[in-house]
């Protein structure tokens, strides 16, 4: 059972929604801890409930399409109820509320986004993607490391605690 779980997820062949296979594949050069274990996909779908049930922690990767391209966001993914019909529309915290609904658990989930500038059929990132990927790179694999060195928090204060050690990456 990992400690940290990576979700990678876009679609490779569409140029800046591929970022996050491109984060996976520098993220396996890395030779991280084995307490980390990354999974890539196309997108979110319900079969990830169950690798989400089983670790402390789920950072999810993805590019955006809101806001400006190269700028990387984070934010805390809170357990949500969705109502979709289609998997295709899954967001974080509905994959974290299913672990929680079928298998009683869910991993602190954090999702990590860096704005992509095109989306047209293609392999490469763009640009300012390009250049802004190793700060991606960085934040996740220095992630591991910044939560067992963290003092211990009460459960109220976990979640500003959180989002702290993700601003002090960026």
């Amino acid at each position: 059972m990992p400690g940290i779980l990576v979700i990678a997820y876009g679609n490779p062949l569409r140029c800046d929604d591929g970022l996050a296979w491109h984060v996976a594949e520098r993220l396996a050069e890395l030779n991280l801890s084995s307490d980390v274990e990354v999974i890539t996909c196309h997108q979110l779908t319900p079969e990830m409930a169950l690798p989400v049930s089983r670790a402390a922690t789920v950072l999810f990767i993805d590019a955006a399409c809101v806001g400006t391209p190269g700028e990387i966001t984070s934010e805390r993914s809170e357990p949500q109820a969705s109502s979709c019909a289609f998997t295709h529309t899954m967001s974080p915290g509905a994959i974290l509320n299913m672990a929680q609904e079928l298998y009683g658990s869910s991993g602190e989930g954090f999702t990590i986004s860096l704005c992509g500038e095109c989306f047209d059929h293609g392999d490469q990132l763009s640009p300012k993607v390009k250049a802004s990927l190793p700060r991606v790179v960085a934040l996740v694999s220095q992630f591991p490391n910044l939560l067992t060195d963290r003092d211990p928090v009460e459960s109220d204060q976990a979640h500003n605690h959180s989002i702290a050690l993700l601003k002090h990456l960026k």
